[in-house]
């Protein structure tokens, strides 16, 4: 049943609070931070993973002096800078700042002297089984990493 579909929801009449079986409730602390295998100075903390709608929300820090590998989204990114400062190329990030990424996009984030820490959601199509491609600069090896990689990270 929508929303647009429940009787007590219309206008003239208060509506009432309603929690759905499917709503969940986070707390950040319930959840490790995790060196992220293959990529140095990168740590995750993973909240929130549903392969079944291919999402994804996790912390992601970089420390200083740092740069993650070069990915291609195969989703929709949102990355809200918490703390720190960081680059893609010319395009400078800093607290308070918001990146939205399309499919197809290719960068690599870099950080200076200070690191950073990003609320990062991922949101790819329903049923599919990556959100980002990355690559190896050294081999030139191309990694996927879906909703399950995430899912793995968590406790």
């Amino acid at each position: 049943m929508t929303a647009t579909e429940r009787p007590e929801l219309v206008a003239g009449v208060k509506w009432p609070e309603i929690q759905m079986p499917g709503d969940i409730f986070l707390h950040d602390e319930d959840q490790p931070w995790v060196d992220m295998e293959g990529f140095p100075g990168s740590q995750v903390k993973v909240l929130y993973a549903d392969q079944e709608s291919n999402t994804v929300a996790f912390l992601y820090k970089l420390q200083p002096h740092s740069s993650f590998a070069i990915h291609e989204h195969i989703c929709r990114a949102f990355a809200y800078t918490l703390e720190g400062e960081w680059w893609y190329g010319d395009t400078y990030q800093k607290k308070g700042s918001m990146a939205i990424e399309v499919p197809g996009s290719t960068h690599f984030p870099v950080t200076k002297e200070t690191g950073f820490t990003v609320l990062a959601i991922l949101a790819g199509e329903p049923g599919g089984t990556v959100l980002l491609r990355s690559q190896d600069p050294e081999t030139l090896e191309v990694a996927e990493l879906g909703a399950e990689f995430f899912a793995s990270l968590m406790k």
